[in-house]
């Protein structure tokens, strides 16, 4: 292997090390590693370490278990627990958007063929809109609900 060669690797790899856990890879880096066997093989064997590494972290620890109240009320003694509130269940979220999405097709089902074709595609438009950004209040007022389901895919993979 040649100095150039050499210094490309090192210069790779501190890149690579320097990126946080689960961060995108760059494509530069990922093509280096694509076509550097050396390379490839000191990734895989860092990725291997790590997972075996963390293994023994992760020991389950229900969150509820009373040793952990106890615990916390040690450190802070005016500690209380607090139900985690949820003012609107993601059932209702459902129930409202098949009730919004019914409602849409009921109107485009019993308007007029009389009506003018400009008014019903600007109707449909703001339909469309309003679907969208329904979905995006739904999703960002359901985050944690969301993170916690792609948490638990990533740990069952």
């Amino acid at each position: 292997m040649n100095k150039n060669n050499k210094d490309r690797c090192e210069e790779v790899m501190e890149r690579y090390l320097a990126l946080d856990k689960d961060e995108r890879i760059p494509f530069s880096i990922t093509m280096h590693l694509l076509s550097c066997k050396k390379c490839r093989s000191q990734v895989r064997l860092m990725t291997i370490a790590e997972k075996t590494a963390a293994e023994p972290l992760k020991v389950s620890v229900p969150l509820d278990d009373s040793t952990i109240t106890e615990v916390i009320k040690v450190l802070n003694d005016k500690y209380q627990i607090k139900p985690v509130e949820n003012p609107i269940s993601i059932h209702n979220w459902i129930l409202g958007g098949i009730l919004m999405i019914l409602l849409m097709t009921v109107f485009g089902v019993f308007t007029n063929n009389n009506t003018s074709r400009e008014l019903v595609i600007s109707f449909y438009l703001l339909f469309g809109a309003i679907i969208t950004a329904y979905c995006a209040i739904f999703i960002a007022s359901n985050m944690d609900f969301f993170i916690k389901k792609i948490h638990t895919l990533k740990t069952s993979l």
